[in-house]
């Protein structure tokens, strides 16, 4: 069965061009932004004994291997379905582990409406990890957000949410995207507009209008023309004086004299705003560089874009800050004896409160994230305020990715390379510890993606450039690796209206989102990843903004203490 890596959904837009053939993929950006990331990025590797710790590694895997669990991707052929449709499900299901599909497996797939109750159900038979079926709507069904849920017969389950709606499909594909993720009173906006004819074609050198909403009153209106590509930039003021905040975009464009708007809400933040500081793998140490990650949000918990300072209790500026992609990013920080540190936002605009940075500890080591480079290594950096023998362990869902021991001399980084599987790809949890006469001390830890941009790339190519209702259609699909190397791959295939998507605006989890990344966060429906899929793309803040994530979404403390006292009762000669 192939692994997770060769399989992928692809979602065919009616309508669009044929591609091309699959060309490699480009090195993802680089995360070494400041001297000191690139001044460890040039060390030579530190001499590492490669699966050096015995028992640690014997208690590691046995505990990954207690209780083995899958995880689950829910395909359906749209987000949107109008009364008296079919929705087309398609579920895999993988072990965590290996990312196969296993054994034959009975499913209850069952869709559930906005008031609980169960309108659908269907039992299905999974094989080599894939259940496929289709559920039709009622003509009479009420519209609202669905939850379409999967439950196996070993336990493991799923959902994702889907609409029904009786709607119009727009004649125009409207797109309106904030620059930024958070706003003052008196601070500029920046808006970027793109709006496209249902075939394809750009709405171009078009005038269209912009409306501005604050509190209920109109604030500014704004006559404007897209460019040839069908883009244009609305660009306005807030007022000096806000009273609850509620702001709107509303975009109008005439087509030939239908009227057609898209709306878009305005991050305003009020006074004060969340801000989690989070020192890289766990806590800052005293003497030592390193980095504290920080996760900005608006008081209804939405992403915030800022800007600031860090400041000691002195009163000097030690650090500047500018969030990455949705109000994530990170700052260098070496603790001085005897200081605190506080950050102060100087945007958005009217941010009065401050905020403590974590104090740090007068002992201990810290973990950096570097670059990684190659599929078959897995790189980290460690500084440790003392000289001392550590042991690092790395691991990736219920799989234990490599391990070893290095020495380390006091405040100067090591950077650190170890051997993994090449195929290997996901949040990999690395951990350093103290290790004396095989006793072992978590001593900082935190998540780094590994195989970022090494997944599946599909080309479609269509045997005619366009078609008519109801005229067939040949495609030719093929799989390549990041290298452009042709692979055997299993497919989902789903053939939309273009429209139709950009009318639901669906930002849930797509595959990789969905299977590598949210479980490794703690991602439910109440807390979610804002649109987790931007980690995956090609912006150039991709793969700092990934890093930044991981830093923060997934910065907890792990229980190592059931696998330390397994190690140690091995060690001993007694029984895990």
């Amino acid at each position: 069965m192939p692994t997770l890596e060769r399989w992928l959904f692809v979602a065919l837009a009616a309508g669009c061009s044929a591609t091309g053939p699959v060309t490699p993929k480009p090195a993802p950006a680089s995360l070494a932004r400041t001297p000191a990331d690139r001044a460890i990025e040039a060390l030579a590797p530190a001499a590492v004994a490669i699966d050096a710790s015995p028992p640690l590694e014997r208690a590691i895997e046995t505990r990954l291997a207690a209780a083995p669990t899958q995880r689950v991707y829910i395909m359906t052929d749209k987000p949107l379905y109008q009364p008296g449709e079919t929705i087309w499900v398609r579920a895999d299901l993988r072990a965590t582990k290996t990312l196969r599909g296993g054994r034959p497996l009975g499913v209850t797939m069952s869709l559930t409406s906005p008031r609980g109750a169960l309108v659908a159900q269907k039992r299905v038979l999974a094989q080599n990890g894939v259940a496929r079926n289709d559920l039709a709507l009622a003509d009479t069904i009420e519209g609202g957000e669905y939850t379409l849920a999967l439950t196996a017969d070993d336990g493991t389950t799923d959902s994702r949410k889907l609409v029904i709606n009786t709607y119009e499909a727009p004649r125009l594909t409207k797109s309106v995207e904030l620059l930024r993720k958070a706003y003052g009173a008196g601070d500029s906006v920046a808006a970027a507009i793109e709006i496209k004819h249902a075939t394809g074609e750009p709405f171009a050198s078009r005038p269209i209008t912009a409306i501005v909403t604050v509190d209920d009153a109109e604030t500014a209106r704004l006559a404007l023309t897209t460019d040839r590509d069908g883009k244009a930039t609305a660009r306005f003021r807030l007022p000096d004086t806000l009273v609850r905040g509620d702001g709107l975009l509303t975009v109008m464009a005439d087509d030939g004299g239908v009227i057609e708007s898209t709306q878009k809400r305005i991050p305003i933040v009020m006074k004060t705003l969340q801000l989690g500081l989070f020192p890289e793998g766990g806590e800052l140490v005293t003497g030592v560089a390193g980095r504290v990650y920080f996760m900005a949000r608006t008081t209804l918990g939405k992403p915030a874009d800022i800007a600031g300072t860090v400041t000691d209790d002195r009163g000097q500026t030690v650090a500047e800050l500018a969030s990455i992609h949705d109000g994530l990013g990170r700052f260098d920080l070496t603790p001085q004896p005897g200081r605190t540190y506080t950050v102060a936002l100087a945007k958005p605009a009217g941010i009065t409160a401050t905020f403590a940075v974590p104090a740090a500890r007068p002992d201990g080591c810290v973990l950096r994230a570097v670059d990684q480079r190659g599929a078959d290594t897995l790189r980290i950096a460690a500084t440790c305020a003392t000289s001392r023998r550590l042991a690092i362990e790395a691991v990736v869902r219920e799989r234990r990715l490599a391990g070893g021991a290095f020495d380390i001399t006091a405040n100067q980084p090591a950077l650190i390379e170890l051997p993994v599987d090449p195929t290997a790809q996901g949040a990999v949890r690395v951990t350093l510890f103290a290790a004396e006469s095989n006793t072992f001390t978590p001593l900082a830890e935190r998540l780094v993606y590994h195989g970022l941009g090494a997944g599946l790339q599909v080309s479609i190519t269509a045997d005619r450039a366009s078609y008519g209702p109801r005229d067939p259609v040949a495609l030719t699909i093929h799989a390549a690796d990041a290298s452009g190397q042709p692979v055997r791959a299993s497919l989902g295939l789903a053939v939309v209206d273009e429209t139709v998507l950009a009318f639901a605006d669906d930002k849930s989890g797509r595959l990789l989102a969905h299977v590598f990344l949210e479980p490794e966060l703690g991602a439910t429906a109440a807390d979610p990843i804002e649109d987790p899929n931007f980690y995956f793309g090609t912006s150039a803040d991709a793969v700092a903004g990934m890093d930044a994530l991981l830093a923060t979404r997934g910065y907890r403390r792990f229980e190592w203490q059931p696998v330390l006292d397994a190690a140690a009762s091995a060690t001993t000669g007694g029984q895990p």
